[in-house]
């Protein structure tokens, strides 16, 4: 028998009894329904989950210095971005611009045919991590 498909949440790792931060927020309906009793967190720092979706390198660069303080609170950090070469933005720039930021990537999903996640942590003290090498 074939393992249930994980819903978009699952993958993004939003939990029941947890909280949920995005930016833009009316971007929140593209993962779908919430698991139960998931609350919406009004800054990035209070969440669980941090969900920043970016159309292009400007955006996320915008959203990234406005909300750059919440950047090492929420316990899951995604960029959302679109996939394949509908923007200027892509697996392998976000790895350089969150670099810029202190972070590294270290999971990715796809969310739907239009939008892809790349989840990030913050550089851990005494971590040095080179954006252009391959993991």
């Amino acid at each position: 028998m074939a393992a249930p498909t994980k819903t978009v949440a699952q993958k993004l790792l939003i939990k029941p009894g947890t909280t949920v931060w995005a930016t833009p927020e009316e971007h929140l309906p593209l993962i779908g329904a919430l698991p139960v009793d998931v609350d919406v967190a009004d800054v990035l720092s209070t969440a669980t989950t941090g969900l920043m979706f970016a159309a292009d390198e400007s955006a996320l660069h915008r959203l990234l210095d406005e909300h750059r303080d919440g950047l090492s609170g929420a316990v899951n950090f995604w960029v959302v971005y679109p996939k394949g070469n509908k923007a200027d933005i892509n697996r392998d720039s976000l790895r350089r611009i969150l670099a810029e930021y202190g972070m590294r990537p270290i999971a990715q999903i796809a969310v739907d045919e239009t939008w892809s996640a790349l989840r990030f942590r913050m550089l851990r003290e005494g971590e040095v991590f080179d954006a252009d090498a391959r993991d």
